[in-house]
């Protein structure tokens, strides 16, 4: 275990600013991609629907398939530059470039599907490599789980704040960059823009965790299969975890994808999606903060549930204010704000604690596995409920740039509301039963570091149970 019990004191507040900051980077493509790339090929490119979808899928599928494998490299990386460092100093130029990428090639026929299949593949292979370190080197610079907390709300304050750029400036730069002759101009430009900042965004991160990500161990021997699938098959945290995102990413699909649509195509003013994009990613970068004290004062499960709750109200107020105006609407998004801004601080709060829960468990430790696969199932799931957008429009009739009949009206305001709906209540259901407080956690980290100096202190579940909250 040497080589990785850092002291705590050594993250000072501003290291926690700069290591955080590299998710404004990560979630400029990460935003750019989830919320405009389907609506960029189904109404800027004049891609069909499904296939538009089913490429989005493949994509981010082909993504989440590559997670465990590199997870499985870095776990294997030393350099003199550290484990993670190499990859996010050498890997933030190509991301760039893969994801500027995406918005040039061919505008028409049949080679405008082949680029937009390569270039989108290409562009999360590259995010695989460079975010899987970045998620990774969180396990590592501490393992105090307050201030892994304080990483994780810095983390996502960066994260949201980025995604209030992206909500509110990339459809209307785009569409006032772009021309009559070449109207995809402007999206090209927005992409470059993006790109040169998120790669500055990942050597900045890079040069604070100088001395956090050292490279001082030997490489470990490599683990039998076995232990490794008995170490994951024995992490109950992490299955619920896992479980609780998978469901929400599929779910959050079908409302986050259809919001331009709707707004388009119901209101009959896309600018106005740009407006509540922008409102809900302003309401998550203010209550992010806020969740990360409740996270402190209640811990991280009781945060979630009790997020969950303005989430689920959203979708019954956006339900049920149907046809009344945009305000109602635009308070509707605001609720479900709310909601994400508790997901993401808990999610990412949660995910190194389960790291060590499954070592307490099983005596190994796979941290860069942990968030392998949880990023895995996170991705795989939000690439299904692309791929079943995609086909879901095509079914119900949608047409690009055209007045939709009632039926697709009708189909588009279902989606955005019955499957979120029952994703939202089935991943609060999960996380009611995760089992790690606080106290959990610090008696968990107390017997691992025991038993790695040889003292006889064998785990057991009563120590664990007996400080889960009820």
């Amino acid at each position: 275990m040497s080589g990785i019990q850092l002291d705590g004191a050594r993250l000072t507040t501003f290291k926690k600013v700069a290591i955080g900051a590299g998710d404004f980077g990560f979630n400029l493509y990460w935003q750019t991609a989830g919320l405009y790339l389907l609506f960029f090929y189904t109404d800027s490119l004049g891609l069909p629907a499904a296939t538009a979808g089913f490429i989005y899928m493949a994509a981010l599928i082909w993504d989440a398939a590559l997670d465990p494998v590199l997870g499985l490299l870095v776990d294997r990386t030393r350099t003199s530059m550290g484990r993670y460092r190499p990859y996010l100093i050498l890997g933030g130029a190509p991301l760039a470039l893969g994801f500027i990428a995406m918005f040039a090639g061919p505008s028409t026929g049949t080679a405008a599907i082949i680029f937009a299949a390569a270039t989108h593949l290409a562009f999360r292979t590259l995010y695989a490599v460079v975010s899987i370190p970045y998620a990774a080197l969180f396990a590592r610079i501490t393992k105090d789980s307050t201030q892994r907390g304080d990483m994780a709300g810095i983390r996502m304050v960066f994260g949201t704040l980025a995604a209030i750029a992206v909500a509110a400036l990339t459809l209307p730069l785009a569409q006032a960059l772009g021309t009559p002759e070449a109207p995809r101009r402007g999206w090209l430009i927005v992409g470059a823009v993006y790109g040169v900042i998120a790669a500055l965004c990942l050597l900045g991160v890079a040069w604070a965790a100088r001395g956090l990500d050292v490279a001082d161990e030997a490489p470990p021997p490599p683990r039998p299969l076995r232990d490794v699938v008995r170490s994951l098959a024995a992490n109950r945290a992490l299955h619920l975890v896992l479980g609780a995102v998978a469901l929400s990413a599929f779910s959050g699909t079908m409302f986050s994808k259809n919001l331009l649509y709707y707004f388009k195509y119901v209101v009959g003013d896309a600018g106005m999606g740009s407006a509540a994009l922008g409102i809900g990613a302003l309401t998550a970068a203010i209550c992010v903060p806020a969740f990360a004290v409740v996270v402190r004062l209640v811990g991280k499960r009781a945060t979630w549930l009790i997020g969950a709750v303005p989430g689920i109200a959203g979708l019954l107020v956006w339900h049920f204010v149907d046809g009344m105006g945009v305000i109602p609407l635009f308070a509707a998004v605001v609720l479900q704000a709310m909601g994400l801004a508790s997901y993401v601080v808990c999610f990412w709060g949660m995910l190194p604690d389960t790291v060590e829960y499954g070592e307490w468990r099983s005596g190994v430790r796979t941290e860069s596995m942990v968030f392998g696969l949880t990023v895995l199932g996170q991705k795989a799931a939000l690439g299904l409920g692309a791929g079943f957008l995609g086909v879901a429009l095509s079914h119900i009739g949608y047409t690009a740039n055209a007045v939709q009949t009632p039926e697709t009206l009708a189909g588009i305001k279902a989606m955005m509301f019955w499957i979120p709906l029952i994703g939202g209540l089935g991943s609060a259901g999960l996380i009611f039963f995760y089992p790690i407080n606080r106290a959990a956690h610090d008696k968990m980290v107390a017997e691992i570091a025991a038993r790695s100096e040889q003292t006889p202190i064998a785990p057991t579940k009563i120590s664990l149970q007996e400080t889960v909250i009820q």
